[in-house]
């Protein structure tokens, strides 16, 4: 199924589920759960913690379908909510790990391993708006014009922070690229 195909399809369950098709929804999630995985897992970096994120944004996704207006709309409303899942998720995390510490307990994690010097370590590193823009325009393979309406925000603008995000993670790299 090419890209048209697959955005008609997916325009056609939203429309079904909003009906009441129990089947519909189950087709979506069948369409879009590996794209979502993946792109929390490149973006949160562990596997628990992203199924548990997509988990989050079906819920969402089921809680507030109907009041989609616009079924042409959903890929991005979609990605959005799961951006949002995993933005949520590392502040949380980065919440329970300053309790730790002010409570003078170390915390053991993978992210906080010596292999700081790796891609991926370096994209964590980043503040949140810029993983959110490395991770669609690489992670996900998205074109300019798919993150501005997937952000709503202008292309300059997704070009311009896109920019700055690579400079900042060629800062973190270093000597490293």
């Amino acid at each position: 199924m090419n890209e048209q195909e697959q955005r008609i399809y997916t325009e056609l369950l939203v429309i079904r589920c909003q009906q009441g098709q129990k089947e519909a929804f189950e087709l979506l999630v069948e369409i879009w759960q590996k794209p979502l995985l993946a792109f929390a897992l490149r973006y949160l970096g562990q596997e628990t913690d992203a199924q548990d994120a997509v988990q989050e944004t079906w819920i969402s996704v089921i809680k507030g379908l109907n009041k989609l207006q616009n079924p042409s709309l959903f890929v991005s409303w979609l990605f959005r909510i799961m951006t949002n899942k995993c933005i949520d998720r590392i502040r949380k995390k980065q919440v329970k790990k300053k309790l730790l510490e002010n409570a003078d307990i170390k915390l053991e994690s993978p992210e906080t391993s010596n292999d700081s010097g790796s891609l991926e370590q370096a994209v964590r590193r980043l503040s949140d708006q810029h993983r959110t823009l490395i991770t669609l325009r690489f992670g996900q393979e998205l074109q300019i014009g798919q993150i501005a309406a997937m952000l709503n925000i202008p292309e300059g603008t997704v070009k311009s922070r896109l920019h700055r995000a690579l400079a900042r993670l060629r800062e973190i790299l270093g000597d490293k690229i």
